[in-house]
């Protein structure tokens, strides 16, 4: 701390200000949606898919640009949440689906936060999070997947579905040190999965990870790399159906606890 501002907390000192707040209403929505599984038991029981549709708005002006458009993070799960609704809705599970478009994510994961504290079905039905966040940039042969490793891995059951699903599909080579509690970014808690996870859900978040061009007006359409974007769809999908189609719903494991 300056001398200068040490200088006030000691002896007698008056301070008067004219403070100025501006406070403004942050409105918000989950969309959220459904498509009933086929098997009369099993479609009591729910594959949430999930992914925050806010972004950024109009922000300070970068290349001449002011509008943060988002493209990547997080209209590239959006679209891809569509296309797997498509999918499902032509093939339905044994399980049912649901879609869940979080709001204020950006704002601190507010839209998952309240879901999670008020789902539209019952919260020990929802047996798997699919979260993604950021699938449709960078390397077209590699991506990631958190929740994978410990400690924040807290399903083997879901973490080999979803490995199983990259071998027969899409075959990433896979990141793993964003899954790290060491990674410096902490990504794994910064994205929708992480209110359900605390609460014991098995959950993971697909990703192609970070880029030079994320928060800023270049997060556009004209710079999604497409063919990655339909493989990471793919591989959300694929692991999907093989949560709704499995005998047992995937158990989350003993003892789980994140570093914090």
């Amino acid at each position: 701390m300056h001398q200068s501002a040490k200088n006030l907390f000691t002896g007698n000192v008056n301070f008067k200000a004219n403070i100025i707040v501006e406070q403004y209403p942050y409105p918000s929505v989950n969309i959220v949606g459904y498509i009933k599984g086929t098997d009369p038991v099993l479609s009591k029981e729910y594959v949430l898919y999930s992914g925050h549709q806010d972004a950024h708005g109009i922000r300070n002006i970068i290349n001449g640009d002011s509008i943060y458009y988002g493209a990547d993070d997080n209209a590239s799960v959006d679209v891809a949440m569509l296309a797997v609704a498509r999918a499902f809705k032509k093939n339905p599970g044994k399980r049912s689906v649901l879609f869940v478009i979080q709001g204020a994510e950006e704002r601190g994961l507010l839209g998952s936060r309240y879901y999670s504290s008020h789902p539209t079905v019952p919260l020990n039905s929802i047996v798997a999070v699919l979260n993604g966040d950021m699938i449709g940039r960078n390397n077209t042969d590699s991506a990631a997947v958190l929740g994978t490793q410990s400690p924040h891995k807290n399903s083997t059951d879901l973490t080999n579905m979803v490995m199983a699903a990259n071998n027969e599909g899409p075959k990433f080579k896979l990141d793993t040190l964003y899954d790290k509690p060491t990674h410096i970014e902490g990504w794994y808690f910064r994205s929708d999965h992480l209110p359900y996870a605390r609460l014991g859900i098995p959950a993971l978040m697909f990703t192609s990870l970070l880029h030079d061009d994320y928060h800023t007006p270049m997060d556009n359409a004209q710079n999604i790399n497409y063919p990655k974007l339909k493989k990471m769809t793919e591989w959300m999908y694929r692991t999907g159906w093989k949560v709704a189609n499995a005998a047992k719903r995937p158990a989350t494991d003993v003892g789980f606890k994140l570093e914090r």
